[in-house]
């Protein structure tokens, strides 16, 4: 990726984690970035682009966080623990990409390209959810539901780490014991 490109992105990361991506203008941006408000446009045609760049890049670093290490042969369970906690840790070691990396998700300014690049970059989260409903190990609900708790329960453990700045044994044992709560409230 160019140098300015990159340097746009993390500004905007920066800035838009601070201030919010509304309340945030290019100028501002480019100047965070140390380049010519200009030179922004060249990369990013609009700001809705940009704030699309600015969640890919993010779901990329979080994605390659969560991939290392992952078990490719192993039962659904332990690779959704994996996840879990691979998870948790990137929220907690990058709080602030984490938060807004939520908040893009969350807000409806994403584009249907985006959104559709998202899905199947999690393409294999979601096939082991589904091989979990066919294997008969969680309770009847809906994968859109079964997603909700799991989001909301990684949310909360995440928040919850970072409030109480908890690391090492701390963060290991609190990630354990909220998986367990999440297996045990989804298994049958």
């Amino acid at each position: 990726m160019n140098d300015k490109k990159q340097q746009l992105l993390e500004a905007s990361i920066d800035l838009f984690a601070a201030e919010g991506f509304w309340n945030t203008p290019t100028a501002r941006i480019a100047k965070h970035a140390g380049v010519a408000t200009g030179t922004l446009f060249n990369y990013f045609p609009s700001k809705d682009a940009l704030i699309d760049a600015v969640y890919r890049q993010l779901k990329r670093e979080w994605r390659q966080h969560i991939v290392v290490g992952y078990p490719e042969n192993g039962d659904v369970k332990s690779c959704l623990e994996h996840i879990w906690f691979r998870f948790i840790d990137w929220g907690v070691r990058y709080p602030a990409r984490y938060s807004l990396m939520e908040q893009l998700r969350l807000s409806d300014t994403l584009s249907p390209a985006t959104v559709e690049q998202q899905a199947e970059d999690i393409a294999f989260v979601l096939e082991l959810i589904q091989r979990g409903f066919v294997d008969g190990l969680f309770k009847e609900m809906t994968i859109d539901y079964f997603t909700s708790v799991v989001l909301a329960e990684l949310d909360a453990t995440v928040r919850y780490a970072v409030a109480g700045e908890l690391r090492d044994m701390a963060l290991a044992k609190l990630i354990a014991l909220s998986f367990d709560i999440f297996w045990d409230g989804v298994t049958k």
